[in-house]
């Protein structure tokens, strides 16, 4: 989308309005010094959002700019006030938003759009690219300032005796060519990643083989150990004795498994004892219980026939104790021999019963005999296991890891050596190919033609300009500025001669980027370009040169809006108003203008530059 500048006012509360109206075409601004010519590119400038402010607001009583702007889609109007942050936006086309934008862009992200995308917008680049800005690959957002340098050649660095196009500060060159390389193809390079920084790089390299060092280091050293402990063993074969220790150690786990099988069968056996134990004891009980009980009865017995002999033995009495009255005796009943029945019958149930008791204490000896006969089994084969068979599994086992862990430390150590001289092969590789590491160089993708082009236009431009003594015409990708006849600028002429050849190279970089980049800035701006041809210096450019110059300007109008300052007592004596171009003057009331546009100066009762 083509767009150019219409108008640009500067306004303060109790300021009228100063206004500027621009033509599509060749718009020249020229003037006596300190009328505001300059001044009028700062407003534009700063309505961009590429400087801070335009004028003193304090001293000018001038307080915001305006800036309208024209396309095939509408215009904008941009407003935007000295010593505030954001600018306001009114738009009638489609694909930009009107409202507040942003100036910069903030660290946490913008609520608003920023003013650089609106720009970019303008020449068509819908979408913020980011762009490569160094060798290694690191990316930054595609700056509208960036890019002006391509088309508005500056007051203060019209002189520059080296390229005008490139930044003050090299750092920056990679940036400025990747940004003018988007430009011309629309390419981003999204496949290339960042790559690391040389010094980073040196140190991950470092570190690596500090680590690798180490390791190995730490390895030797284990294995040094490892090989003391088994300088006993001679030179025995590992894996051999190995396998000997886990025979062995099978064999003692077999052992230990039948030794606790064994052990459990006994266990089980206890179990059926003690249980036959605990029966016999509860019937060895109940016999003493039941022979207690017959002792007793015995006793009884014994103490009934006692009584009865003794009471037979005693005389009866025949008279009464109290009246000596005579008594006849009554007869008693003997229990004599009922209790000595019943005492033959206890004591031979007794002599049964003994004899049975002798049975059970038996039976019951024989079984705690067999109790204690398995125990001692039992506590011998739990001690075996204990103090034999888990001392000698164990023992086994650790002689097995033992050897294990040689093996292991051995084959770890291979290896590790292995991959530890790999990164050491590869570190040495990577160190003597440092120069072979891939580099973004924006230079190298530019199109095939590109010098033979800039070349070719550069020459048809100072041609048309009449340059003396033209000979050849040669663009120096690396100073990235004009050689004519074989010399650059500053090796041959004075500062004349550089305005001018800047103002050419300006010119070439308009005509390539309309003719052949994908996006098309359209605008050309340039402050003085005939600066120090007042000088009186012995290399001012002819007359004929500054003439042809601002011929060319009238001539190449038509391929975008040009914006040209100059002093008006250097503007050579052309109809520039017949070819349609529009002249403003500044005069500062010392003479009276020749242009249908001329005024005091630029803002009203203001001298300012």
């Amino acid at each position: 989308m083509a767009f150019y500048i219409t108008k640009v006012t500067a306004a303060g509360t109790s300021k009228p309005p100063a206004t500027i109206t621009f033509n599509k075409g060749l718009n020249i601004i020229c003037g006596v010094s300190d009328s505001g010519k300059t001044c009028v590119l700062k407003c534009i400038q700063f309505a961009m959002g590429v400087i801070k402010k335009p004028f003193e607001k304090e001293q000018t009583g001038y307080e915001s700019v305006n800036l309208d702007i024209l396309t095939s889609e509408g215009s904008l109007h941009i407003s935007r006030t000295v010593g505030k942050y954001g600018v306001n936006v009114v738009s009638e086309i489609s694909t930009i938003d009107g409202g507040d934008y942003d100036i910069e862009y903030k660290s946490n992200g913008n609520k608003n759009p920023v003013l650089n995308e609106l720009w970019l917008k303008l020449i068509g680049i819908e979408k913020l690219p980011m762009i490569i800005k160094n060798q290694d690959f690191a990316r930054q957002r595609l700056s509208w300032k960036t890019l002006l340098r391509l088309f508005w050649l500056k007051e203060q660095e019209i002189e520059n005796p080296k390229s005008v196009l490139l930044p003050s500060t090299p750092t920056q060159n990679p940036y400025f060519f990747a940004s003018l390389l988007y430009l011309l193809t629309g390419n981003e390079f999204p496949d290339m990643e960042e790559h690391d920084k040389d010094e980073i790089s040196k140190a991950k390299k470092d570190a690596v083989r500090q680590f690798v060092n180490g390791r190995i280091s730490h390895m030797s050293k284990k294995r040094e150990e490892l090989q003391k402990a088994l300088s006993a063993y001679g030179d025995l074969d590992v894996e051999e004795e190995m396998q000997k220790l886990i025979d062995n150690l099978s064999e003692t786990e077999s052992a230990i498994a039948a030794a606790t099988e064994e052990s459990k069968d006994l266990l089980g056996t206890l179990l059926n004892l003690k249980e036959i134990e605990a029966e016999t004891q509860v019937t060895h009980s109940h016999f003493q219980s039941l022979k207690s009980q017959y002792t007793a009865d015995i006793k009884r017995l014994s103490f009934i026939v006692d009584g009865e002999v003794h009471l037979h033995s005693v005389g009866e009495n025949k008279k009464c104790p109290f009246c000596e009255g005579n008594i006849r005796p009554t007869e008693r009943k003997s229990y004599i021999e009922a209790s000595k029945a019943e005492l033959n019958r206890i004591i031979t149930q007794l002599q049964g019963l003994s004899e049975s008791e002798k049975d059970v204490i038996t039976s019951l000896n024989e079984v705690r005999g067999k109790i204690n006969h398995l125990e001692s089994q039992r506590s011998d084969i739990e001690k075996l296991i204990e103090t034999e068979l888990t001392p000698q599994s164990n023992k086994l086992r650790e002689g097995i890891q033992q050897y294990r862990s040689y093996v292991q430390l051995q084959q770890e150590s291979a290896v590790l050596q292995s991959v530890s001289q790999d990164w050491i092969v590869e570190l040495q590789k990577q160190e003597s190919d440092s120069s072979d590491k891939l580099k973004f160089k924006p230079k190298e993708h530019y199109p095939v033609d590109f010098n033979t082009r800039i070349d070719g236009i550069a020459y048809s431009i100072l041609v048309d300009c009449k340059y003396e003594n033209l000979n050849t015409a040669h663009f120096n990708m690396g100073t990235f500025d004009l050689e004519i006849n074989g010399y650059a600028k500053e090796d041959t002429h004075g500062k004349g001669y550089w305005a001018f050849i800047n103002t050419i190279v300006g010119l070439t970089f308009r005509q390539y980027l309309q003719e052949d980049a994908v996006y098309k800035p359209g605008l050309f701006v340039v402050d003085t370009p005939l600066l120090g041809l007042d000088q009186g210096v012995d290399d001012n450019a002819p007359n004929s040169m500054r003439t042809t110059l601002f011929q060319y300007f009238i001539d190449n109008q038509s391929e975008g809006q040009m914006i040209v300052v100059e002093n008006t007592k250097d503007l050579p004596e052309l109809d520039y108003e017949a070819s349609g171009a529009k002249v403003i003057e500044f005069t500062q009331d010392k003479y009276k203008s020749k242009y249908k546009e001329s005024r005091y100066g630029f803002l009203h009762d203001v001298y300012s530059n």
